[in-house]
């Protein structure tokens, strides 16, 4: 069955368009889905005993169940490398949802549509806020913000708070280390997404809060595939199409509680 299902996914784009696509042959060649995922709270974790959970992993579990495919796990080493780990074929493509913005937008095939968000900044839940009442008053050299190269604090900080400091961590930091320096008070906000802030709080309550309500840019989010594959596309978007429409994939979304 899964051979059949494979040879009719191929059949779908013309052969010469399929075999420029590296990763569908991948796929197809291993019978398996290499992910490339990051580990954020209800988005993609590890339970106690170091299996995969969350969305990424239901959503992903579907898929599974629709094709007759194996999926496995591999995490990003930074946003600021996606493309080469992808062109390197370090993973198939990007099933954890990432925002659909200037770093990803022309570099990468995007899905469908899955979903909003919106780019708030955060703070640790214990840091006096008090006097910050718009934008304006975080453009102050006493503010320190902590980003990455590639991310959004790297990319938004310095062109919306020049006077302000920035902590840039180095490449290849683990994401998690943004929301210990703010627990630690060496930075005192982070760029972070809408989904990104509620998948963190899900598994850390109370730690976290929004500095202003204003969003600083609402960008989709999405799934991305390598910039060769058409094929890969065409058929990854016609199953989250189905989900769309027969109500799973909203299920899985408020299931984690990334909607807002």
């Amino acid at each position: 069955m899964r051979n059949l299902i494979l040879t009719l996914l191929l059949l779908l784009l013309p052969v010469s368009v399929s075999a420029q696509d590296k990763a569908m042959e991948r796929i197809v060649k291993n019978g398996e889905i290499n992910c490339g995922v990051y580990a954020l709270g209800s988005i993609f974790s590890y339970d106690t005993s170091g299996k995969p959970k969350g969305f990424t992993v239901d959503l992903m579990n579907e898929i599974s169940m629709r094709t007759g495919l194996k999926v496995k796990y591999t995490e990003i080493s930074s946003f600021a490398t996606l493309g080469l780990d992808m062109n390197s074929a370090k993973f198939d493509m990007i099933c954890a949802p990432v925002l659909f913005f200037p770093p990803t937008s022309m570099k990468f095939l995007p899905s469908l549509y899955l979903g909003k968000d919106e780019i708030n900044i955060y703070a640790d839940a214990s840091l006096d806020i008090t006097k910050i009442k718009t934008v304006e008053d975080l453009n102050d050299p006493k503010h320190i913000f902590v980003g990455m190269d590639g991310e959004l604090g790297g990319l938004y900080a310095p062109k919306m708070f020049p006077k302000a400091k920035l902590s840039m961590l180095p490449l290849g930091t683990p994401p998690a280390q943004m929301f210990m320096d703010l627990q630690t008070k060496k930075a005192h906000f982070m760029m972070l997404t809408r989904l990104a802030a509620n998948a963190f709080l899900r598994e850390n309550p109370g730690k976290l809060k929004m500095v202003l309500e204003t969003a600083i840019v609402k960008p989709s989010v999405r799934l991305f595939y390598p910039v060769d594959s058409n094929a890969l596309k065409a058929n990854m978007d016609a199953i989250l199409e189905e989900m769309q429409h027969d109500g799973t994939l909203d299920k899985l979304l408020k299931k984690h509680d990334l909607v807002f």
